[in-house]
């Protein structure tokens, strides 16, 4: 009996190993066809998720695959991170295995492009720039009240829509101030559009004052761009925004999408 044990031990050892070597040379694979396609200077990280990774083998459908990039370079950006998640990826297991593998067939796709603190931050002109989502009450008014406009922000019925938080220094007549500027971020075009729609001012001598307006419309101009984060992975359609800490993402999802050296079609 004890040596069935250690037998099983053995045999259980062996399969772990051959699903984790299996799943490197899949992920190897995949990361490879990606960065051809996507013309990446290096291959983006993929993590296949899902065990035992032998029968998605098996079947050559892989449930859940990640990919993720960082600091791509797009256009006026350096810092550009770009994920995709692949649902229901289906590869030629025997092309796999061979390193030949040119076509991935993919269920749903999502797609995202995040727009780091430190991009919008040095083209807008904005010192240390932070960013993060905002609360649901942020555009309320000084008694709590919010438009019916802004109770649908408040919501998050509308995904090309979100409420973000800006933080950051700016001079004011000659002095360095710290502020923070509630704006609405909003998918036009597929571009980002950022509109600030509230001002705090924190002096540090004074505390929280108000500005004169002249001076607080100089400074939400400040904050106000037009941002172009170019097409999203596998060039999936935009169709969201929102806000995460330290970064706007932008992403969307499209279905039954075959990925290959020729390119992304979908159907």
């Amino acid at each position: 009996m004890k040596k069935l044990v250690i037998a099983l031990v053995i045999v259980v050892g062996l399969l772990v190993a051959a699903d984790f070597g299996g799943a490197a040379i899949a992920e190897y694979q995949v990361s490879k066809k990606v960065a051809e396609q996507m013309r990446l200077r290096e291959n983006p990280e993929v993590r296949i998720n899902g065990f035992p990774f032998l029968t998605q083998v098996i079947a050559g459908n892989y449930r859940d695959v990640q990919l993720a990039a960082d600091a791509v370079q797009a256009g006026p950006f350096n810092e550009v991170g770009i994920e995709a998640d692949l649902h229901g990826a289906k590869v030629s297991t025997s092309e796999l295995i061979a390193g030949t593998a040119d076509r991935i067939t993919v269920d749903e796709l999502v797609g995202r492009v995040k727009l780091r603190a430190s991009d919008v931050a040095r083209l807008i002109g904005i010192q240390d720039l932070t960013i993060d989502p905002a609360t649901k009450d942020a555009l309320a008014d000084d008694d709590g009240s919010l438009s019916a406009a802004d109770e649908q922000l408040a919501a998050g019925t509308d995904r090309t829509k979100a409420v973000v938080q800006l933080d950051g220094t700016v001079n004011i007549a000659g002095s360095d101030n710290k502020v923070r500027v509630i704006a609405v971020l909003s998918l036009v075009g597929g571009t980002m559009q950022i509109e600030p729609r509230k001002l705090e001012l924190n002096n540090s001598t004074f505390g929280a004052i108000e500005l004169p307006p002249i001076f607080e419309k100089s400074v939400l101009d400040q904050f106000s761009t037009t941002l172009d984060p170019g097409v999203l992975p596998f060039e999936v359609e935009p169709t969201g925004v929102r806000a995460e800490r330290g970064a706007l993402v932008v992403e969307g999802v499209a279905t039954d999408v075959t990925i290959s050296g020729d390119g992304v079609t979908t159907e």
